[in-house]
């Protein structure tokens, strides 16, 4: 289990670079070929630079597998969720045309890469969910192994009002008492 965890977790990542650097791409050229920078000929570019952290910060949780890593993984999964929603609101307006009288109606002739960054966006979110999960997993099988590693657990009892023992446990007990918590 702990395997597949980690390679999800590994692979969703690989994903998120990916779509980062596509996302980028496609940013750099729509806002190259734009008479005038709008929001969704340039959104592309800030999203895929979210998109592109995401994957290498879950490349460096799979790799380390710090508890804080992990989080912060997890985090900027959801940062990187809003990011692609918001990215996709703004590359639906370029999709449309406004009138001057608050009117809007569809273009004829759709922008390819619009429809390139909108689709990346959006699949970008469904990788953000997954990596949401697997980090969540992720966090409970690192949690698992580091209570497995630790060596003479031990608490302090006291006794009375000078007397203070330090009692330590075996491996199994501490790790009994972590997971039964």
């Amino acid at each position: 289990m702990v395997k597949v965890v980690e390679t999800g977790v590994f692979v969703l990542s690989g994903l998120h670079f990916f779509v980062g650097l596509v996302s980028v791409c496609v940013g750099v050229v729509s806002s190259i070929k734009a008479e005038v920078w709008l929001a969704h000929s340039v959104s592309p570019i800030w999203s895929g630079g979210f998109f592109i952290i995401t994957g290498i910060l879950g490349v460096c949780s799979t790799r380390r597998k710090s508890p804080y890593l992990i989080m912060c993984f997890i985090a900027i999964s959801v940062v990187s969720l809003v990011t692609a929603v918001v990215s996709i609101q703004l590359l639906r307006l370029g999709l449309v045309s406004h009138t001057t009288d608050g009117h809007t109606f569809q273009k004829e002739k759709k922008d390819i890469l619009i429809l390139i960054a909108l689709g990346g966006a959006g699949f970008e979110g469904l990788v953000c969910l997954l990596c949401i999960l697997f980090g969540c997993k992720l966090s409970k099988v690192t949690k698992e192994e580091l209570s497995k590693k630790r060596e003479g657990m031990f608490h302090v009892k006291v006794l009375g009002q000078k007397d203070i023992v330090v009692v330590s446990q075996t491996k199994t007990e501490a790790y009994n008492n972590t997971t039964a918590l």
